[in-house]
């Protein structure tokens, strides 16, 4: 019985972390059957929107416990540190928007101005295995365009990228 009382801890101490990875995998296959939205020739790929209800609680939940521990203060205004960096590191790796134009593609960016790709410049578009992020790099150098699996219109995205630009090299998976 008491190997029963164990097991059946365990599972209730993981049952949060089990529920927000199924909602995650969930919201994630959601953001394939999205569109995205049309103004004209311009294509916006956005973050899916239960997706950005996801990350607002959970930044939200994060800023109301960074509180919390400074209000406390028991070991220090340092406590805090824990939960603002990880409030941080979310705000500077959220998913960002991904436009496609006549001239090429743009990516909004949070900090600094949008990285933007002509259409005959692009070099490569490769999809990651491990995180299904499809990356298109420029001929020119830099950091490559990322279009998230939590954007809408995955698929959509990477064909409009083959039609405009043919001669770049194809999905490689890796």
């Amino acid at each position: 019985m008491k190997v029963l009382d164990t097991i059946l801890a365990v599972l209730l101490g993981l049952s949060p972390i089990i529920a927000f990875t199924l909602l995650f995998n969930w919201l994630r296959r959601s953001a394939k059957r999205l569109h995205p939205r049309e103004d004209g020739n311009t294509l916006e790929f956005f973050v899916a929107p239960g997706m950005r209800i996801l990350i607002n609680l959970v930044l939200l939940s994060l800023g109301a416990f960074t509180i919390l521990v400074l209000s406390l203060g028991g070991d220090g205004w340092y406590a805090g540190f824990l939960p603002l960096g990880v409030l941080l590191a979310i705000l500077l790796l959220k998913p960002r928007a991904v436009v496609v134009e006549q001239h090429g593609i743009r990516q909004h960016r949070w900090i600094r101005g949008d990285r933007e790709i002509a259409w005959n410049d692009i070099a490569w578009m490769r999809r990651g295995v491990n995180s299904g992020t499809t990356y298109v790099k420029s001929k020119q150098g830099g950091r490559p365009v990322l279009f998230s699996p939590l954007l809408a219109g995955q698929s959509r995205f990477e064909r409009e990228v083959r039609s405009h630009a043919p001669t770049c090299d194809e999905i490689d998976e890796g």
